[in-house]
């Protein structure tokens, strides 16, 4: 018993002085490192992050992250923060950039690891940053013209008509960064075009369902004004034997409204295709540049999308950073790190006339708009328990299945403007989409998608939810995009359309191997299966034909290298929001006008039914943003 009791107290007081020894050296004046320069690679959320941390005796004195793939809009603040922050307090308990956690995770565990390799104690660094004086808390007040909430494509958008009309205008962004989910867009953007359009030809299939939609019985009289059109157009094209790829807003309108299952107001969705080829040349306009093809994004239904370059970065930055340029060039502001959480009203007429809030330090401000209030704070899809409380559709909607979405998607627009007895429609619709890290293009034309057993199993320009549920019922819940030269090469020239060299995404979930019967090897999946797959769709491209009912073809699957990337179901877009009229004017529950309020984007509904059309949500965002914009003005002018 004796001796247990000496153990027991010779345990604790090795364990009490390893604490004191520990304490002492974290303390001391002792060297913290030995001087050097020292590499570390880590991965990143887009790949391998290098990163070079130099240290003298006490001090970091550098660290340089000397190569990335992150996506800069995204990604930036955290690349330019973490190290300085790190540098300024000689430790890595720094706090991670809202919005690219996975970036600064990722730099502090490198500059961790190279600390610790400079002969670091882990105590010494990792010890808390001192305390900062408290906020005083003295609230932010502003007074402008017009507030806009939200810096996605619709926001900026808003902001940019705004203050082209000579308002001021100054936009709230509850991020570190601008953009919201706009800017890690996939870039397909629809609109009937006929000078892109008429360059291509058209599959004779496509004849087929134009006529069967012009036969389907009209559940509204605008549909029936469409499908008369389109008429009129076929008889035209036919009589005059024409091959051009045919397109017009009444089909774009038809197919939005049809494939939406008919829940989504005829109204809205005459705006939107009557105003979408206008939002394409004003983005061209101002400084966004689109490749001359038009493809078919996946879901989209029909060759209509339209691809942005990466001049201005990554093919989201398109459809945002032009706006930005108007909006500062023209004396408005933004402030970033300032989340809106309450509409504030005039108490006399129940107008809304601005927006409480609080910043990332705390900091409480209420900003007033004397024209209005744009509400464009985007959609729901990466919140698990508002995926739930509205899921009416897909079997499981919680925190089970990720999300394509950044953090920001918390529908925070609508809880605010639910508390002022907005009318919310559509909440139940919320979609998934195939998705990869690996996804190299949102074009569908030139590519086959198989199950583990090598076949197809599902029509590739199908309707996105048919393709996601179909996914969910192949084993293991995902499929495979094959691709060739004439896709990774021809079109690609070997960059995804997120800016990053495709080979780097191989090992990654993604497969690259200059023969078939190579990379259905690496795939797992039988090559024989995969070569019949492939002939019998070549036969499909040249013939029609196809038993699963697909009719936009582009070329074969034949010339090697071949690409294969795995994809699985997420949550993508919410179809419901805040109700709006053709105007972009917020109802509250009774259809009646919010005075005062603007809504556009993700955070309303109304336009895209039971079902979005790929590449419909960035003309949405564009064109409603604008009209938001503009009838905030007319408004606020008297006009």
């Amino acid at each position: 018993m004796r001796f247990r009791r000496v153990c027991t107290w010779l345990m604790s007081f090795a364990l009490v002085f390893g604490l004191l020894w520990s304490y002492i050296r974290v303390n001391a004046t002792d060297d913290l490192f030995v001087p050097g320069s020292y590499e570390e690679i880590v991965e990143g959320h887009n790949g391998p992050i290098e990163v070079e941390v130099e240290v003298t005796k006490n001090e970091i004195v550098g660290i340089n992250i000397s190569n990335h793939q992150e996506t800069q809009e995204i990604a930036g603040k955290a690349i330019a923060n973490i190290p300085q922050d790190i540098m300024a307090n000689t430790t890595i308990n720094v706090d991670a950039i809202s919005g690219a956690t996975v970036t600064s995770e990722a730099i502090i565990l490198a500059v961790k690891n190279a600390l610790l390799a400079a002969g670091a104690n882990e105590l010494a660094i990792t010890k808390p940053i001192d305390n900062l004086e408290s906020n005083n808390q003295e609230k932010i007040e502003k007074t402008v013209d017009a507030v806009v909430i939200g810096s996605g494509g619709a926001g900026m958008s808003a902001g940019a008509e705004i203050s082209e009309a000579g308002y001021s205008v100054l936009v709230l962004e509850k991020m570190p960064i601008i953009g919201g989910n706009t800017i890690v867009a996939a870039s397909a953007m629809n609109a009937a075009d006929p000078e892109r359009q008429h360059q291509q030809e058209m599959n004779p299939n496509l004849i087929e369902t134009i006529e069967k939609l012009i036969e389907l019985e009209p559940q509204h009289e605008l549909m029936e004004e469409w499908q008369k059109e389109i008429a009129e157009d076929l008889k035209e094209y036919n009589i005059n034997g024409e091959t051009y790829l045919y397109d017009s807003p009444a089909l774009h309108k038809l197919q939005t409204y049809v494939d939406g299952d008919y829940v989504g107001d005829p109204e809205l969705i005459n705006v939107f295709g009557d105003k979408a080829l206008e939002s394409i040349h004003w983005l061209e306009e101002h400084g966004a540049k689109f490749v001359d093809s038009i493809t078919s994004a996946v879901g989209a239904t029909w060759e209509r999308s339209h691809t942005p370059t990466q001049d201005l970065g990554s093919a989201g930055a398109s459809f945002v950073l032009p706006q930005q340029e108007i909006i500062e060039s023209n004396g408005g502001e933004i402030l970033l790190e300032h989340k809106a959480e309450e509409f504030i009203l005039d108490g006399d007429s129940e107008r809304v006339i601005g927006v409480k809030g609080t910043t990332s330090e705390g900091t409480l401000f209420e900003i007033y708009g004397e024209k209005g209030v744009v509400l464009a704070t985007g959609g729901f899809a990466a919140n698990p328990e508002m995926r739930e409380k509205y899921n009416t559709f897909w079997a499981e909607a919680g925190e089970s299945v990720e999300t394509t979405n950044p953090v920001s998607s918390q529908g925070d627009g609508i809880v605010m403007a639910e508390k002022i007895d907005a009318g919310l429609t559509g909440m139940e619709w919320i979609q998934m989409v195939t998705w990869s890290d690996q996804a190299i293009t949102a074009a569908i034309e030139n590519t086959i998608q198989v199950n583990q057993d090598g076949e197809r199993f599902v029509r590739e320009d199908g309707r996105r939810d048919e393709i996601c549920q179909a996914i969910l019922e192949q084993d293991g819940g995902y499929m495979y995009r094959i691709y060739d030269a004439t896709t990774i090469e021809d079109e690609l020239d070997g960059i995804s359309y997120k800016g990053v060299p495709i080979t780097e995404y191989v090992g990654k979930g993604a497969y690259m191997n200059d023969t078939l019967e190579g990379l259905a090897e690496d795939m797992g999946v039988p090559f024989e299966a995969l070569q019949k797959t492939i002939n019998e769709y070549n036969g499909y491209v040249e013939n029609g034909g196809d038993p699963l009912g697909r009719t936009l073809f582009g070329a074969k699957i034949e010339r090697g290298p071949f690409y294969a990337v795995k994809y699985a179901p997420r949550f993508h877009h919410t179809m419901g929001g805040v109700m709006i009229n053709s105007r972009a004017q917020a109802l509250d529950t009774e259809g009646e006008v919010i005075p005062g309020l603007y809504a556009a984007g993700e955070v309303t509904g109304g336009i895209h039914g039971s079902n979005r059309l790929g590449g419909n949500a960035i003309t949405d965002i564009i064109t409603f943003g604008r009209i938001a914009g503009q009838s905030l003005v007319e408004d606020g002018s008297g006009n």
